[in-house]
């Protein structure tokens, strides 16, 4: 019994010891280590702060050494072109006219610019856009990738998002699930898990700090197990972390719609109002940014560019063995949506 009470101390001195060293010296080895062995909520949250801290001011000490918004923009650009490709070669895209026929395939507004891009891939995809927009003296910009599932396959949407800012990159990635995670305990490992690698090293590099705010009420709520919010410097390092990490992310995701499976009539009329309900949250939190940057005439044009027309045409098409009241009310509540 005394050899145990002994161990014990001994054990407890140790703990104390290191988590001393982890608190004073977040830069240190003792941190590293401690970020990649914490397990439990606090510790991981402790973590967090720390690192984010500890990110915050190697930002501040590597200003001279950031990277031209210009070099960013192109990079980005680079990275959303290349997931392009990688659908492609997954799926039967067709560019849609839709974009251009609402006059948004390339804009301006005050001291912003933009373009956009849409696809279609009936009848596994609704709608997909590559989006990006920038500042005129490239302070600022972003670049998105939003894949929108239609209602007859279960697979994950797929959402990337990416900003930088005069002192940072924002990363948000995701694959937004389709059903009742809490219910569907085989749709979690069915997709989730095999991406659990993919996020844990994202989560635990230390180029990156996760983020728990800068998501509004909307985000949260349609956030998966898999989302990802990343703060990172704005240099090389962290543009070559976010081309593995975006290449990876939609590798994961098309690996998924090749062998997705085609789910039943009751399945699908449950989906799609879940997935009407979900894009409406998440456009109207885009729409309400949108608008606080833009006109209502531009933030109403590039928000039902990101919306597409494909997910009206999927969602018909899924339904089509429905009665005639059955496709009109679908067709009603795409419109509304849209």
């Amino acid at each position: 019994v005394q050899m145990r009470i002994l161990l014990a101390a001994a054990m407890a001195a140790v703990a104390a010891h290191e988590g001393s060293a982890f608190m004073l010296s977040p830069s240190s080895s003792s941190f590293i280590k401690a970020q990649g062995s914490v397990s439990s909520f606090a510790g991981r949250f402790t973590g967090v702060t720390a690192r984010k801290a500890t990110l915050r001011n190697s930002h501040a000490c590597s200003v001279k050494a950031s990277l031209q918004g210009q070099d960013v923009m192109n990079r980005f650009d680079a990275i959303g072109n290349s997931a392009i490709q990688k659908l492609m070669d997954a799926l039967p895209l067709r560019e849609s006219n839709h974009v251009e026929g609402l006059g948004a395939s390339s804009w301006m507004e005050g001291g912003f610019s933009g373009s956009v891009q849409g696809w279609t891939a009936e009848p596994k995809v609704g709608w997909i856009s590559k989006s990006s927009m920038k500042s005129s003296d490239f302070s600022t910009g972003s670049s998105s990738l939003v894949v929108l599932m239609g209602p007859s396959y279960d697979t994950p949407h797929l959402w990337v998002d990416l900003t930088f800012t005069p002192q940072e990159i924002l990363v948000n990635l995701d694959f937004p699930a389709r059903v009742d995670l809490a219910a569907n305990k085989d749709y979690i490992a069915e997709y989730y898990k095999s991406a659990s690698g993919w996020y844990d090293s994202l989560m635990n590099d230390a180029a990156t700090t996760a983020l728990a705010g800068g998501k509004g009420l909307n985000e949260r709520i349609l956030a998966s197990p898999m989302s990802l919010s990343l703060s990172m410097a704005k240099d090389q390092q962290s543009l070559d972390l976010i081309e593995r990490a975006v290449d990876e992310q939609v590798s994961t995701w098309c690996s998924w719609i090749q062998g997705a499976r085609e789910v039943n009539r009751m399945q699908r009329g449950s989906m799609f109002a879940r997935d009407t309900q979900m894009q409406r949250m998440r456009f109207s939190s885009l729409f309400q940014k949108f608008q606080s940057v833009f006109p209502k005439d531009r933030a109403q044009q590039v928000f039902s560019c990101l919306s597409g027309s494909g997910i009206l045409t999927s969602a018909l098409s899924a339904c089509s063995r429905y009665g005639r009241a059955r496709r009109r009310a679908v067709r009603g509540q795409c419109r509304r949506q849209l």
